[in-house]
Formats: C-alpha cells, structure tokens, sequence
C-alpha cells in the first residue's frame, strides 16, 4: 500500500488559513447564526477569477478525511464474520481557466489514499475504489454556445452526472469517485430544450498505471436531454453499451453486449412543501447469446412540515428487474445503467445494488439549526426474482439460489447521520447503520448482523 500522503501539510494549511484553531477543539455553538465565513472567503478570493490578459483563472478543490468502521462486511460486500477499518484520505486539485470567457479548460488532480485497511491494490485487480496516487482524474476543454449559436462542445476526461445521479452519478462517496470519462460531447442548448451528445469510456484506477486508463473495448454512447420551461424538470435518455470482446457470460452462450437503455426522469416541487420524483427505465438487445428484457424504476414522495426544524418525511419505492427463469434464454436483470453507488442509494452499508432488487424506503430529516442536519432512513431490501442473485454495488453476484426456495427477504436496514457545517467551507459529517439479514440470506449461508460507522471531515474552496 501507497504511505506517502499530502494530506497532512494541505490539513494544516486549512487550519492556519482559516484563522482559528483546530476543528477538534472548538466547542460547541448552540446559536443559530451562520458561522463567520469572511477569512476564509477573502483567503480564498486571491484564487479566484484572477486576471492574466485574456485568460482568467479559478483554483480549487477540496481535502476530505473519513474513517469507516466495518463488522460483518468488508470493503467487499457482505462478510459474515469479517471485520474491517479504514482511514480515507483524498485530495482535489482544481485549476479553471477561460479565454476571453468563452473557451473552458478544466483540470483536477486526484490523489487517494486508504490506511490500516486490510486491503492491498492486487486486491482490486480492475479499479480500486480506495487508491489512486497523484493522477489526472479531469482535463476536459468545453466551449457552449459557439459564435452565438445554440451549439458547444465539451472533449477530453470529465466527470458526467445529470438529474438526481440515480441513472448517471459519479459515485463521488467513494474515495477514487467511481465514474469518470474519456469522452467526447456535443452539448446544444436552447431556450427550450438541452442535449449532450456524446461517447465515450470510463477510468479504472489503479495506483501502478500513470495516467489512469480507460476501459478496453468497451464503449457508450449516451443521448441525454432536458426540456426547458416546465414546473418542474423532465429529462429524457438513451444509453447504448457495446462490448465487443465476446467475454460477455449469457444463459445460452457467450457473446458481445450490446444493450440499449431508454428513459425517463421528472422532478418537481409544490409550495416548497411537496416534492416528488419518479425514473422509469427500459432496457434491451443482447447479452452474450440473450435478449434483454430488464426496467428499472423508482418512485418518491416527500414533505417538509413549515415549522421550526424543518422535518422531511418522505418515502420512496425503488425497483431494478432480476431474471425469473435462468435457462429460458432472456436476460432480464437490470444493470443500474451508470447510477451513483454510494449511501445515497440503497443504504449507507452499501451492501445493494439497482439490480434484481424491491428497496421500500422511509426517510425522516430535521435540521435544529441552519448549519445541522439530522438524517434517518429505513429500507426493506427483497429481491425481484427469488430465482436471481443478490448483486453488490460492482454488479458481481454475492449469492444465489437457482430452485428459488430461498425466498425474497434481503433484510432490513437502518441508518443514521448528522451533518454540520461550520463554515461554507467545511463540513463534518458522522453515520451509524444497522443491516438485519432476512430469509433468503439465512438460508443461503451465514447471517449475522452487520454495522457500519463513520466520521468525515471535509475542507474545500
């Protein structure tokens, strides 16, 4: 494992320039004010938009610390038995520089660090989710609206996310960031509507490989695109995977993938009070020798009760399709498409995945103060098809019962968190959650329970 690390000297220039002491020995403010953002603000304005002829240019980025306590499962998925701890550091380097306010050249250095873990790169044979030392992770030139024309582009490696990264996100929780692209996009913009057009690859990090690669001949091809001028925000899809190394495992026989996803997500609010969302996806084409034949959908429903605190209840039903016959030749498991794989989904253990899954979900957050946030959240994790798998985060099957006599009950889980926000500018975070296995895990091998905390500090500017 990699030791060298920046993050002490960055840490302690946070610290100086922020103009007060450390974090850990502040005590706590009771008030409802806003901490006093103004140092750190007018040490920060020194690197932004600073002018050099026709070029201007913004730096940033961000310093994150977190430390992850694992019983019963692993980095890996589920473990009964295993135990695991881990001291993340990751550093965000950002250089942003505009020619005549027109041309965007956009660069951000990575490096990710993980300590005491267990696990070493060999371990993580394709990506690591955990490491990856001083490298490249976006340098991208994006010019919009050419010459006045609705029409721009964006080309080179770039972080792509749109709505609410159910569908597209960049995994951003994990300590490498699990989605960014070689790619080329065509970007149009009107005043009613928005597409991006483009194709390309994404990275495997690997702490032995400088820069980091793309994937080998696999590629997408992506339409996304949101109409304008509506209460609320509709965004339409197409998603086109090719893999064409003939590697691709399907009930009868092996093959290329070629996979079509179309789709839709909507998203709005009534009064500030009432807020809803709803995805619905639909997947086809060949998997190896199979057609596919696989959806996924979720939909949500919250409200904020207009009084002191603040409290959302809301809840949510997420569903991705699991293949009910594995012989009949169709390939019905839902694959997530590029979806965000962090606590924000599928709860904070991160033990599933948008695939062969029914996630009944209840939330519940109040916030005490402006700069507080308390979060508490329930699933009810079952599987689609009791004769499909149970798929982690990496879509890699962790168990299976073919007959189906297994039953459907995943388990249930429990998650707190709380957020504050001391400044603009940093922000700490600390979770607890719970995972009680139900039926099918029990029947399928051992089923502890399994717990999960952690604590995150997060500096950026």
């Amino acid at each position: 494992m990699i030791t060298v690390s920046f993050i002490p000297v960055l840490a302690e220039i946070a610290m100086v320039v922020g103009g007060g002491p450390s974090v850990w020995s502040m005590q706590a403010d009771t008030s409802t004010s806003a901490p006093d953002d103004s140092l750190h603000d007018r040490f920060w304005a020194h690197v932004k938009d600073v002018r050099c002829g026709p070029l201007t240019f913004t730096f940033g980025g961000q310093v994150r610390l977190r430390y992850e306590y694992y019983d019963d499962f692993t980095l890996k998925g589920y473990e009964p038995g295993g135990h695991d701890r881990v001291l993340l550091e990751r550093v965000r380097l950002e250089l942003s520089s505009r020619f005549w306010d027109k041309p965007h050249l956009f660069l951000q250095l990575q490096d990710a660090h993980a300590f005491f873990t267990k696990f070493k790169d060999s371990d993580f044979p394709k990506s690591n989710p955990i490491e990856n030392t001083l490298d490249i992770r976006q340098l991208y030139l994006e010019w919009l609206r050419i010459g006045e024309s609705p029409i721009g582009f964006r080309v080179g490696r770039q972080q792509i996310s749109y709505g609410d990264q159910r569908v597209f996100g960049p995994g951003n929780w994990g300590n490498t960031g699990r989605f960014a692209w070689n790619a080329a996009m065509l970007k149009i913009e009107t005043d009613w509507f928005w597409t991006d057009l483009w194709i390309g690859k994404f990275l495997q990090y690997k702490t032995s490989v400088w820069p980091d690669r793309s994937v080998d001949n696999f590629s997408t091809f992506v339409t996304y695109a949101g109409l304008k001028n509506l209460p609320f925000r509709l965004d339409l899809f197409y998603v086109n995977k090719v893999d064409n190394r003939e590697q691709v495992v399907g009930e009868t026989g092996n093959g290329d993938l070629a996979s079509s996803t179309v789709g839709i997500q909507a998203e709005g609010q009534v009064c500030g009070i009432v807020s809803g969302g709803a995805t619905f996806v639909w997947q086809f084409g060949r998997y190896g020798g199979d057609e596919i034949r696989a959806f996924g959908a979720n939909v949500k429903l919250g409200v904020t009760v207009p009084v002191a605190w603040k409290p959302q209840i809301g809840g949510q039903v997420t569903c991705g399709s699991g293949d009910h016959d594995p012989s009949d030749g169709i390939h019905g498991t839902f694959d997530g498409v590029y979806g965000g794989r962090d606590i924000y989904f599928y709860g904070y253990l991160n033990l599933f995945f948008w695939a062969n899954l029914w996630d009944n979900e209840l939330d519940l957050s109040v916030r005490p103060d402006r700069n507080l946030a308390i979060y508490l959240e329930y699933h009810h994790f079952a599987l689609a098809q009791g004769r499909d798998a149970w798929y982690t985060t990496g879509l890699t099957a962790y168990r299976r019962d073919p007959t189906g006599q297994s039953g459907t009950s995943l388990g249930d889980e429990l998650d707190f968190r709380i957020s504050w926000t001391l400044w603009s500018h940093l922000e700490i975070m600390g979770g607890v959650g719970q995972f009680f296995p139900g039926a099918f895990v029990s029947h399928t091998g051992p089923a502890n329970k399994a717990s999960w905390c952690c604590l995150q500090m997060a500096y950026g500017w």
